[in-house]
């Protein structure tokens, strides 16, 4: 699996509808997605990896310091895109990680 690293950072109000109309143009080009968080992208990709479903490309696309703004945005996000990605639950689903920066990202495959 590649990691990509296509990310915004600052408060949700401002990154929100960008980030919004960024993850529809992976939503529309790719067969499956699924939004995840995560407090290290790299370790994620091998963990997503071992479970061997196929991930072609994991693009992180929101950083940050505040684990209230990560929450917040997951939430969002697949609220959002709820007709168009894989995820089981609407966002929450883990635990978060003890400290930051926190990452949103996207599991891509065709």
């Amino acid at each position: 699996m590649r990691l990509k690293y296509d990310y915004w950072e600052g408060t949700f109000r401002v990154i929100n509808n960008s980030l919004k109309k960024s993850i529809s143009q992976y939503t529309r080009h790719h067969g499956t997605v699924k939004i995840g968080i995560t407090c290290n992208p790299e370790r994620r990709v091998k963990e997503h990896l071992k479970m061997d479903l196929g991930w072609e490309i994991m693009v992180v696309k929101y950083k940050t310091s505040s684990i209230k703004f990560i929450n917040k945005m997951e939430k969002s996000h697949i609220e959002y895109q709820w007709e168009f990605i894989t995820n089981q639950v609407n966002g929450g689903g883990g635990p978060n990680g003890k400290n930051g920066p926190y990452y949103l990202y996207l599991l891509l495959k065709k």
